[in-house]
């Protein structure tokens, strides 16, 4: 039995040179930098997830009695650090592990079984082309595209764009500043106004709406029907 021992030697170098290659090739969680099986570390993932939603549809406060809006979280805690990592931390990522949440969210949820919600295309939110090259990436873009990936549904983005460059809706003091600073900010490109679609819009936040209710706006002048709204998060409370 004298080749037991050299094998058995071999088999813990194998070990360890295998413990080894994993110690140096898995990725860090971007929220608490220690290390991940996937994107997001169980730690993390299990703060993000604990600022779920009770309920998916928001019925006090849909878009209008035809736009439901659906909201996967509360706009708090380890959620608005989340975000607020990826937008302003250079974590892209972060979106992709959160896309898989909302759409398993969608699949299960009994108010999204509708005729017009599930023949839609799904529409991001769109960043000013300045907005985007500074950033390097649409967190609502990335959401909704790992979301369509999930459930199939056909991701639209060319079917909208943001021609005014606006600042960012916290920085504005009233709801009069900021109708003004998003009137007129979207608009459909002239080679997709003769198309007419049933879409949802995909954002990362809702507050006031007023991006929501302006992009609904100049997608109807342009025969595109808003069927839905999917944000990653909203307040707990919001007034608009």
């Amino acid at each position: 039995m004298q080749w037991f021992k050299p094998l058995g030697s071999s088999l813990k170098i194998e070990r360890l040179a295998n413990a080894v290659k994993d110690s140096l090739w898995q990725a860090n969680c971007p929220l608490c930098k220690r290390p991940a099986d996937g994107i997001l570390c169980k730690d993390c993932d299990r703060q993000i997830t604990a600022y779920q939603a009770r309920e998916f549809l928001q019925k006090d406060n849909p878009i209008s009695l035809e736009i439901p809006l659906y909201s996967w979280g509360i706009y708090d805690g380890a959620l608005k650090r989340a975000i607020a990592a990826c937008k302003y931390e250079n974590h892209p990522e972060i979106m992709e592990a959160i896309a898989v949440k909302i759409a398993d969210t969608w699949q299960r949820s009994a108010h999204t079984k509708t005729k017009n919600l599930q023949k839609a295309s799904v529409i991001p939110i769109p960043l000013h082309a300045n907005k985007l090259k500074s950033r390097g990436f649409n967190q609502a873009e990335i959401l909704a595209r790992r979301f369509c990936d999930l459930t199939t549904m056909p991701l639209k983005p060319q079917l909208l764009q943001r021609v005014k460059e606006t600042k960012a809706q916290m920085q504005t003091n009233s709801k009069q500043e900021r109708e003004q600073n998003l009137s007129h900010a979207f608009a459909v490109p002239s080679n997709q106004k003769s198309n007419h679609r049933n879409v949802i819009l995909f954002d990362d936040i809702y507050t006031t709406g007023v991006t929501i209710r302006e992009a609904i706006a100049t997608l109807s002048d342009s025969n595109i029907a808003v069927r839905g709204v999917i944000v990653l998060a909203r307040p707990q409370f919001t007034n608009n």
